[in-house]
């Protein structure tokens, strides 16, 4: 008998409302798709690549398979063993861990399998958020499975007489919607309805199966098996793993039949196409019942609340009146229910003297990149017109920098505090005991609450492309992060933490005390941007180069100084100035941002101009050759 087990794949709804579901007549183009589940996320993509490459469409699908596997089982995969430096989680089949699969592309969805005895929300959250750190561009989908076969005898067992068992299929899909729904509620995602799809066609009074209850398998002989027409699940078959074979019932499974149902579902939800349009047809199943399976598919659709339509976009408008807009806007009146933490210094301020003040700017007369630029530090107006000539949207939140005065004094207890403090202050999660932030005052959050206001503030400069199409997420791969000093030291940290477009590391990164620079990235390595003077103190006490090195940057190039080279500066990531800053080492240290102190040519123009164009728009993927680490630079540091 097939282990009782519910499965869905994230986001259900019990009560099926009636919907104006519209298929698009546009092609989605490619679609990237990654499944992580069992055998029976294999049954419904099983004929999904036929169908797209009978329609001309193009699909790159990726398993992570493990049979009979559960939610717990996925979970543990994902992040077991633990190490901080070689990455987390255990290889799939294909080679890959969960977090290395999730790098592997740009997907367009994930879609997650959840066992209903095993699926604690706390695990949905946690596979959500590892999806969504390694893969922000994913919108992550439930597949909703689909009950036992009618005549499955688990209904009518023994066994089954006192407990909460489901006694037939409708209990079962509705205990399979309903553990949907739950799941979907913590992760926010949509639905592929494959189990309402079988609950609707087995109903149907023509195709749908019906067991026969005077059946005697007693006299059936191998390879005979008895008759099931219309069945979705597989049903008899006979098993020759004990030798003599043995005719058993695979209620689960599903069909030839239920394969082509489910991947028309499949299909009809990744590429938005009508079901109805589909024209393949496998080898083996009647073309009447075939078309029959693909109106059962479109009308499930049409009445599915939540169901996946494509890939989702941002309209991109046009502003009527081109220029640079610029806003100015405090925290607090953004989101009223910040909180103050005086004891580290992060407070709004009052209405007389207000602290919390964020930017934002954008040029809509430059041709967008379609990138934003995160400025962890004190706003910097020369530096934000210098990105948005770039065609580079850019804010700069409140967030809480007043900490580093406070905590990890005299020194830091592990060499990983500093870090996750400043995790902590990027995320608003819980990383360190040192600091107790609300989730809504980390800078990623304040990030997406200012783009929501700037989105409708400001529509024509088109902030809403940086958040997903429900505004839950920041869209990272978006995202430059960046900053200057400690601002540089937490953006390296949080790139750790959260895979983005890339890092630009100004006069940084430091923690020369600390060693999470080595830890596993998110963020490929190659996103990695530094820019120091040798004169700063943080060159000169070895901190700069140490940090490069733990980061790995010297895979993609020498250090170059630009005083003696020109863009693109051998695609490296580690840049160095010699300039003139008349011997100051504080001077140098702020030398390497737009300001007073950068040195300038006779003509008052800044030396660094094509500089910092090269750290925001060199393309990520054009990095120099490998290098040998330095050895003159002390990696051995407590202070």
């Amino acid at each position: 008998m097939y282990r009782y087990s519910i499965t869905c794949l994230l986001l259900s709804v019990v009560n099926f409302q009636p919907i104006d579901f519209a298929f698009a007549e546009d092609r989605q183009g490619i679609v990237r798709l990654l499944t992580i589940g069992n055998e029976l996320t294999e049954n419904a993509t099983a004929l999904l690549d036929n169908i797209a490459v009978d329609r001309g469409d193009e699909l790159i699908h990726k398993a992570l398979t493990i049979k009979d596997s559960t939610l717990v089982t996925h979970h543990k995969r994902a992040f077991t063993p633990d190490h901080p430096i070689h990455g987390f989680g255990t290889v799939y089949s294909s080679g890959e861990t969960l977090s290395t699969a999730l790098q592997s592309d740009d997907w367009d969805f994930v879609v997650i399998q959840v066992d209903h005895e095993q699926s604690e929300p706390r695990l949905a959250r946690e596979i959500a958020s590892l999806v969504h750190r390694f893969a922000p561009q994913a919108d992550l989908v439930v597949h909703q499975t689909w009950a036992l076969r009618a005549d499955d005898p688990q209904y009518t067992s023994s066994i089954n007489k006192d407990s909460s068992l489901p006694k037939n299929p409708r209990e079962m899909f509705l205990l399979i919607t309903d553990a949907c729904e739950s799941i979907a509620t913590e992760v926010n995602a949509r639905l592929i309805p494959s189990g309402q799809a079988f609950f609707s066609a087995e109903r149907d009074t023509k195709y749908g199966y019906r067991p026969d209850p005077s059946l005697d398998l007693s006299s059936f002989n191998y390879p005979t098996i008895p008759q099931q027409e219309f069945s979705l699940h597989a049903g008899y078959e006979w098993d020759k793993t004990q030798g003599t074979p043995t005719l058993r019932l695979n209620s689960h499974r599903a069909s030839q039949a239920g394969q082509y149902l489910a991947s028309c579902i499949w299909y009809a939800c990744l590429f938005n196409v009508n079901p109805t349009a589909i024209e393949y047809t496998p080898d083996g199943l009647d073309q009447e019942y075939a078309t029959f399976l693909k109106s059962i598919a479109a009308s499930t659709l049409k009445k599915t609340a939540g169901s996946l339509s494509g890939k989702r976009s941002v309209a991109i408008v046009e502003d009527p009146q081109p220029k640079r807009h610029t806003f100015r806007v405090r925290a607090s009146e953004v989101d009223p229910e910040i909180s103050d933490y005086p004891e580290i210094g992060f407070t709004r301020g009052f209405s007389l003297k207000p602290n919390d003040w964020q930017y934002a700017s954008v040029d809509t007369q430059i041709q967008s990149k379609g990138k934003l630029v995160l400025w962890l530090m004190g706003h910097n107006e020369e530096l934000f017109k210098r990105l948005n000539q770039y065609g580079l949207h850019a804010i700069d939140v409140h967030y809480a920098r007043g900490w580093f005065s406070k905590l990890c004094q005299p020194n830091p207890e592990t060499e990983l505090a500093r870090g996750e403090v400043r995790l902590e202050a990027a995320t608003g999660l819980n990383h360190s005991d040192e600091l107790d932030l609300q989730y809504r005052d980390g800078a990623s959050e304040r990030a997406r609450r200012l783009l929501i206001w700037l989105s409708e503030k400001n529509p024509a400069g088109n902030w809403d492309q940086f958040l997903t199409p429900d505004k839950d997420r920041v869209r990272w791969d978006k995202v430059i992060v960046s900053g200057a000093s400690h601002g540089s030291t937490t953006a390296a940290r949080f790139a750790k933490y959260q895979k983005v477009n890339r890092v630009v590391m100004l006069c940084g990164p430091r923690d020369q005390d600390q060693t999470w620079q080595n830890l596993y990235s998110a963020t490929p390595h190659n996103r990695y941007f530094g820019f120091t003077h040798i004169l700063d103190g943080g060159w000169t006490g070895d901190h700069y180069c140490r940090s490069w090195q733990l980061l790995g940057l010297q895979q993609y190039g020498a250090i170059i100084d630009i005083d003696h080279a020109s863009p693109p500066y051998s695609g490296t990531r580690r840049l160095i100035s010699s300039a003139d800053v008349d011997g100051d080492a504080r001077k140098a240290h702020s030398a390497v941002t737009p300001g007073r102190s950068s040195p300038t040519d006779e003509n008052g123009v800044f030396l660094y101009e094509p500089v910092w164009k090269y750290l925001y728009t060199q393309p990520v993927d054009q990095f120099g050759s490998p290098v040998p680490a330095e050895t003159d630079c002390d990696l051995e540091q407590d202070t």
